[in-house]
């Protein structure tokens, strides 16, 4: 190879087409590989060290506390940097900077993607989440009578999930799934959570319009409900988020009508803070899930992708549900509210918020009338503690949070005065 090359004076590409003419039979390269050929034997006089062809050609340096605290200081500040260029910034071996970082239990993390939120968002998850804790402290069992609800959009050409397929063989099947369809169908899909059970789902086609959406609420959904206990509908609380046809004025009026202050919208009487679907299950759990399972086996027309969705559905187990729209909504509202009303996933997957849940177990309820204003106080404690503290009708919730300062922050949606005084006497009792 390298004598056609040179006999092309050194072009590649004359080079790749004369070989391909005298060597028929051969593999063909392309013609990028006679120059990295000549540029292997360039650099090390031989093909042996191909493979090793990306090497650091000069001698490498020991590793000893210094070359440690060289790496650990590149590392602290471009803590993006990949493992072989701080080898090749330090001067040491690629591996010698992995066990470097190992010794000193520094690992890879990857970001999480999280919702994008505006200003003014945080304070009216805020004011939610007071909402739904006092709810949660009148009745514990308020979570049950909540109905969540959404849409979603099903294709041909889903996401499949590789880690959740595998195929065991003792040799590679070359196992393949076909996607990115040029015609490409699908449906879109209604669902709701109720306590321990799935609502639905519904399927329609077209764009969910303010018209659609009512007929669906007037004619579809009450049958649906009709196996839930009385109870439960005689005290349910219709959730839905920002969409606009949930918006549409026909549509908030039957929501009046049919279940007066107990349902929860954009515009609804329990206002749904926008861009909040690290709140619901069906956005957290139940659409991932389906979609998952649902992908696992490509459908093979619209018919199929149906079935499979209800199948889906009806194998999920009341544990299941249960743990997603009661436990983990509860915990998210949690975290949400340690977090500030800031976006909080990139949080619970980590020890950080589980310490906090640990040090502090209970928040201190106390009834008073403070509303937008910003408290300072002085605890009889060594140290001072920052509490994060909303306000909804007359109850406070004082939430620890996790930086020290002495004061103390009430978000009210009204503006009233200050009418009562709050004493470092009532944070100590």
């Amino acid at each position: 190879m390298l004598l056609v090359f040179n006999e092309c004076h050194r072009n590649s590409r004359q080079a790749a087409q004369l070989y391909a003419e005298r060597y028929p039979n051969r593999y063909q390269p392309a013609h990028n590989y006679f120059l990295r050929l000549e540029n292997q034997i360039r650099t090390y006089g031989s093909f042996g060290n191909r493979g090793n062809r990306r090497q650091i050609p000069q001698a490498q340096a020991e590793v000893n506390e210094e070359t440690e605290i060289q790496v650990l200081a590149y590392v602290q500040i471009n803590p993006r940097s990949s493992i072989r260029h701080v080898a090749n910034e330090v001067g040491i071996n690629p591996r010698k900077v992995h066990s470097i970082l190992k010794k000193f239990k520094i690992r890879p993390y990857k970001p999480d993607l999280v919702h994008h939120l505006r200003a003014g968002d945080s304070e009216r998850r805020l004011l939610f989440i007071a909402w739904v804790l006092v709810k949660i402290e009148d009745n514990p069992q308020f979570l049950k009578h909540v109905l969540w609800t959404d849409e979603s959009k099903f294709t041909n050409n889903g996401v499949i999930n590789k880690q959740n397929n595998r195929f065991w063989a003792s040799n590679n099947p070359h196992w393949a799934f076909e996607t990115n369809f040029q015609t490409v169908w699908g449906t879109n899909v209604w669902c709701g959570i109720l306590g321990d059970s799935i609502i639905g789902p519904y399927f329609y086609d077209g764009t969910l319009n303010g018209r659609r959406y009512l007929d669906f609420l007037s004619n579809h959904l009450p049958p649906m409900l009709e196996n839930v206990p009385l109870n439960i509908r005689e005290n349910l609380f219709f959730q839905q988020d920002g969409a606009p046809a949930h918006n549409a004025i026909i549509v908030r009026q039957y929501l009046n009508d049919q279940f007066g202050n107990n349902w929860m919208g954009t515009n609804g009487s329990i206002p749904w803070p926008a861009r909040s679907p690290d709140l619901t299950p069906l956005d957290f759990f139940l659409w991932g899930h389906l979609k998952t399972v649902v992908y696992a086996d490509p459908p093979v027309n619209l018919q199929h992708l149906k079935q499979k969705i209800t199948k889906a559905c009806s194998k999920l187990t009341k544990e299941q549900i249960t743990a997603a729209s009661q436990d983990e909504v509860n915990r998210r509202l949690q975290s949400c509210l340690l977090n500030n009303g800031e976006n909080f996933e990139q949080f619970i997957r980590s020890n950080g918020l589980r310490r906090l849940h640990r040090t502090y177990k209970h928040p201190i309820w106390c009834d008073c009338h403070l509303a937008g204003i910003l408290i300072t106080i002085s605890t009889t404690s060594t140290s001072p503690v920052r509490f994060q503290s909303i306000l909804f009708s007359k109850r406070l919730l004082l939430h620890p949070g996790g930086s020290i300062s002495n004061e103390i922050f009430v978000y009210n949606s009204d503006a009233s005065l200050l009418s009562g005084l709050l004493s470092s006497e009532v944070l100590s009792n």
